[in-house]
């Protein structure tokens, strides 16, 4: 082959792999279609198993089956993730928008049975942001969620578990607590407290019965 040839071959190979990430007016809108879809079925299992569930089958039956039922769904928004990813590459802001961006994101946020692949949009993403394409919020907390899914500390502090009386607390820990709130300023999420304190007010309220048997009437923030 020679030269003349081979740059040809060359430039129709690099245009081939280029045009995963041209979208057409068509495609954009079968695309959100899908993202809507993927957004909408997450959060339906996002939170806790409806009160007609907890009434037919009881707390620990109605959980097992909201639990179940959010893996399924969880497998199949990765599997439709993946296909948008493997065709169009990241769909950032250029390609669907800020809101359609996060949709995309967001099952890739809880893709926790595949580290390696949230590790792979980890990388995606930090080239994004500096191309002014994504979130940088986004990175953060799939950082965090990698490194809590790989059982190591967090640089953020945005994956949570709670202690007894409901508070949110950073799961597993810290690797800097000192310089927390100034790393978490430039990645545009709110300061440490303020976050910690907004999130147990949420889990106060979507388990308020309980923590009521327990004796606990009100939320528990930090000071």
């Amino acid at each position: 082959m020679n030269k003349y040839y081979l740059l040809i071959f060359l430039y129709l190979f690099i245009s081939s792999c280029n045009s995963v990430h041209k979208i057409s007016n068509s495609d954009r809108k079968n695309i959100i279609s899908e993202l809507n879809y993927i957004e909408a079925i997450d959060q339906k299992y996002a939170g806790i198993p409806p009160k007609d569930w907890i009434a037919k089958y009881g707390s620990d039956e109605a959980w097992k089956l909201f639990e179940d039922k959010r893996d399924s769904v969880g497998l199949d928004n990765q599997i439709r993730v993946k296909n948008l990813y493997n065709k169009y590459g990241y769909l950032g802001f250029e390609q669907v928008g800020e809101e359609n961006s996060y949709k995309f994101w967001i099952s890739i946020q809880h893709a926790d049975n595949d580290v390696p692949f949230q590790k792979k949009i980890l990388k995606v993403l930090e080239k994004e942001i500096k191309k002014n394409n994504a979130e940088k919020s986004h990175y953060a907390l799939l950082e965090d969620r990698v490194a809590t899914n790989k059982n190591k500390k967090q640089r953020f502090g945005t994956q949570l578990t709670y202690n007894e009386s409901g508070q949110a607390i950073p799961k597993i820990g810290l690797s800097d607590s000192l310089n927390i709130d100034k790393l978490r300023l430039e990645y545009g999420l709110p300061t440490f407290k303020e976050y910690h304190n907004e999130m147990t007010i949420r889990h106060f309220e979507m388990n308020k019965e309980f923590f009521i048997k327990q004796g606990i009437t009100e939320p528990k923030v930090f000071e």
